[in-house]
C-alpha cells in the first residue's frame, strides 16, 4: 500500500487495527486518555494513549471489534464510572465520531447478524446503568450520549452504503430484509431507554428516536407527549415525532 504525506510518498504505512488488541487495552485506548479540546478529537484517535501515531484504521477481524463494543455497551456502568465524565464523552465520540466511525461495523455483512443485533441491544445498558444513574444532569457541552443514535443512524440511511437498499431518511418499506431487522431492533432498544425513568436519559432516547424514520415512532413518541410527564419542550417534543429535529 502506498499513501502520499507531506508531500512524500510513503509504503510503510501503520494501520491501526483496535480489533487484535485484547479488550482491556481497548477500553484503555478509549478511555484512559487526557482531554483535549473537540477541534483536535478527529485526528486525536490515530494516536495511542502512549503516543504512538497511526496512519489510518482498519480492523484485520471486524467480528471481534463488535465482541469489543458489545462487552463494553453492556459492562459500560462499571467501566465507565472509573473515568471523568469528560473522558467518558470524548471515548464515546472516538468510538462513534467520524474518523473510526466503528459503528459502521453494525451494516457490515461480514460479522454475523445475530452478533450486531446483540450489540445494539447492548447500548441500553449504556444508558440504564451509566446515564440514568449520574447525580448530575450531562452537561451541554458533552454531547457524546444525545449524539450517539444520531451519529449511527446517519451512516444507516445514507447512500451510496450497500448496506441500505438505495432510501434516504424514512421510508422503510424499501429496506432490504436485513436492514429491516437492524431498524426493528434498534427502535426496541430506543424505546427500553425511553422507558427508563431518568430525563436525560430519556432525552437522548427522543432524540435518537426522532433520528430512528422507524414507523412506530410517530405513535411513541405522541403517547410520551400525551402522557405529559416530561418537561421538555412541547416544539421539541413534536419534531422528535415528525423526525425532523437536528
Amino acid at each position: 500500500m502506498l499513501a502520499r504525506r507531506g508531500g512524500l510518498l510513503n509504503d510503510e504505512l501503520k494501520n491501526l487495527d483496535l480489533s487484535s488488541k485484547s479488550f482491556d487495552h481497548f477500553v484503555d485506548f478509549f478511555f484512559n486518555r487526557d482531554v483535549v479540546p473537540d477541534k483536535e478529537q478527529y485526528e486525536y484517535f490515530l494516536t495511542s494513549p502512549t503516543g504512538e501515531r497511526y496512519d489510518e484504521a482498519a480492523p484485520i477481524a471486524p467480528a471481534m471489534l463488535v465482541k469489543h463494543m458489545t462487552k463494553l455497551f453492556s459492562e459500560f456502568g462499571p467501566i465507565a464510572t472509573k473515568y471523568s465524565l469528560a473522558q467518558v464523552d470524548q471515548a464515546v465520540w472516538g468510538i462513534l465520531g467520524a474518523k473510526l466511525r466503528l459503528h459502521e461495523l453494525l451494516f457490515d455483512a461480514s460479522v454475523p447478524l445475530p452478533d450486531r443485533l446483540e450489540c445494539i441491544r447492548s447500548m441500553y445498558h449504556v444508558y440504564s446503568d451509566f446515564v440514568a444513574k449520574l447525580e448530575t444532569d450531562l452537561p451541554p457541552d458533552l454531547s457524546g450520549f444525545s449524539m450517539w443514535w444520531d451519529l449511527v443512524l446517519h451512516d444507516f440511511w445514507t447512500p451510496p452504503k450497500p448496506f441500505v437498499a438505495g432510501t434516504y431518511k424514512g421510508d422503510a418499506s424499501k429496506l432490504d430484509s436485513e436492514s429491516r431487522v437492524l431498524l426493528d431492533v434498534m427502535f426496541e432498544t430506543l424505546k427500553r431507554i425511553l422507558d427508563l425513568p431518568h430525563r436525560d436519559a430519556q432525552r437522548c432516547a427522543l432524540h435518537g428516536l426522532g433520528h430512528l424514520h422507524h414507523p412506530e415512532v410517530r405513535d411513541t413518541v405522541q403517547q410520551y407527549i400525551n402522557a405529559k410527564k416530561s418537561e421538555l419542550p412541547l416544539a421539541w417534543l413534536e419534531e422528535c415525532r415528525d423526525g425532523t429535529v437536528q
